[in-house]
């Protein structure tokens, strides 16, 4: 206990250059986010997925957004005044609003929307597959555009109004990159060209982005006019910071420390139930020894679901029964939730003629759940060796094949699960990097197409069950849990809310600071 108290008391001294000591009237004006790792790329074609995204948020603005507040998903227009699909869904109809600007003061254009959807689609990364349904994007006026679908897509609104479509400034990008997209990638790595409330300020590589208000944005901020996102990842430190009010707000919560942060002074938590983030194992189904279906399926079994929800992450997230996250079409409430069978195990191992070999489980951070399924594997005598990696190389290391089992997670997208599962198991996937398992199964891919072309959403459930059942055979991942999103933040702000469509947006501009008791 003194060795990990002194250990974190030296990493908040190493840390301390990571939050400048600003005046105080300057800290009344900057809120302090914690994560726990640095962003990898501030591009929305890069960057909107993972780490990056919560920044991605606040400096860019989408055609459309969900309109908060609703009981069920509802689009609405940020950039957009007004949109039409055609009666055949191959065609989207888009008219800009007239006053919209990006910080440079420059006007927003059709030209910019249709520059930005067509270099997501080709640099090809992992953003990409939010649009794998556009077959192009046109400018047809100043203010107008028009998007052609490959095919109906019943969620091509949902996946505009998320950070992975955002509009970029496309001569403040070019000029300050070049003219191929190869260089505009480089230099939006680490610069902003957007209408969001905020613009970048500062990037410290590995440590912080501090964001400052851009002036010129729809949405002014209410009081916070900077924002500073810091990179800690360990977990004591971040929870000491907030305690010690240098932090104000984290999203790096653990669901197994939430009573911790519920414990200290001066902080508050807020949560919400469903599990939007899908924590799961990607199985590695083209080579090694998962590429055997029978050891697949050996883990699927072996593990404790029940226990590692209860006593591990103390209640903080729901089990799921198969691929169909809660509240997604599809899901059946009334199915029970997956159940350990050490015999089924057996029986698996026995069948893949396993006989101890270790498999190499990758995650980017030590912690009770990887050591829970370490140890809840080996119980069933699968032997898992645990490799940690810092995100990037673990991307790289996964996307290259090069492991057995990832621990890995996916904050839903839209308010369903096709999208999720178009990104996880399609074929289609694998080009740009999403479909880390490799899976491939020409039924499910046709499924796929055919539930996100399906407007009624009774026919996309029955199609989703069969893609449940396909899946729930082959085991190309194994659905762990759905986690509830958590925030732990001083007190004394107001505003903090978790959006249920897209829990990684953070309402920063919407945040004030309670005037201190006199």
């Amino acid at each position: 206990m003194i060795a990990r108290a002194l250990v974190l008391a030296w990493l908040l001294l190493t840390l301390a250059g990571c939050i400048p000591e600003p005046d105080p009237e300057e800290r009344t004006r900057t809120v302090v986010v914690a994560t726990a790792f640095p962003p990898q790329s501030l591009d929305p074609a890069q960057g909107a997925t993972g780490t990056g995204l919560p920044i991605v948020d606040q400096l860019y603005d989408q055609l459309l957004r969900f309109r908060s507040g609703t009981a069920q998903p509802e689009i609405e227009g940020e950039l957009a005044q007004n949109w039409q699909v055609s009666a055949d869904g191959l065609r989207i109809d888009i008219v800009l609003k007239e006053d919209r600007i990006f910080a440079d003061g420059s006007p927003i254009t059709a030209g910019d929307v249709v520059w930005s959807l067509e270099r997501v689609r080709r640099l090809g990364l992992s953003s990409a597959y939010f649009l794998e349904w556009l077959e192009r994007a046109e400018a047809t006026g100043e203010r107008s555009l028009t998007l052609t679908l490959k095919r109906p897509h019943a969620l091509a609104l949902h996946l505009l109004a998320h950070p992975a479509t955002s509009v970029i400034n496309r001569k403040a990008a070019l000029a300050g990159a070049g003219d191929t997209d190869a260089d505009a990638r480089l230099w939006l790595s680490s610069h902003s060209a957007g209408s969001g409330p905020y613009a970048l300020a500062d990037l410290r590589a590995g440590e912080s982005v501090t964001l400052a208000a851009n002036h010129r944005a729809a949405t002014q901020p209410r009081q916070f006019t900077r924002a500073r996102f810091v990179a800690l990842p360990d977990e004591g430190v971040r929870r000491l910071l907030l305690e010690r009010g240098d932090v104000d707000l984290t999203v790096a919560v653990p669901a197994a420390f939430t009573a911790r942060y519920r414990g200290l002074e001066g902080v508050a938590v807020t949560s919400i139930a469903g599990g939007p983030s899908q924590s799961f194992l990607t199985l590695n189904t083209r080579k090694g020894p998962l590429a055997n279906i029978h050891l697949r399926r050996a883990i699927a079994h072996a593990l404790d679901y029940e226990a590692l929800r209860v006593r591990v992450l103390k209640g903080n997230a729901v089990q799921i029964p198969g691929y169909i996250p809660p509240g997604s079409t599809g899901f059946d409430p009334a199915e029970p939730p997956p159940q350990r069978d050490l015999a089924a195990a057996r029986a698996e191992m026995a069948a893949a003629g396993y006989k101890g070999e270790p498999l190499r489980l990758m995650v980017s951070m030590l912690g009770p759940v990887a050591e829970f399924i370490q140890s809840n594997l080996a119980g069933a005598g699968i032997n898992v060796v645990i490799e940690r990696r810092q995100p990037g190389a673990m991307a790289a290391l996964a996307q290259a094949g090069e492991f057995d089992l990832v621990y890995d997670s996916w904050t839903l997208d839209s308010p369903e699960a096709t999208a999720m599962l178009e990104a996880l198991v399609s074929g289609r996937a694998r080009a740009n990097g999403t479909n880390v398992s490799g899976y491939a199964d020409p039924q499910v891919d046709r499924w796929l197409l055919e539930a996100a072309a399906t407007p009624s959403s009774d026919v996309r459930a029955a199609i989703l069950r069969q893609i449940d059942a396909r899946l729930r055979a082959d085991r190309p991942l194994v659905m762990i849990f759905g986690a509830n999103p958590i925030i732990a933040y001083r007190a004394d702000l107001s505003g903090v809310r978790i959006d249920p469509y897209q829990s990684f947006a953070l309402p920063l501009a919407a945040l004030t600071r309670k005037a201190p008791a006199r």
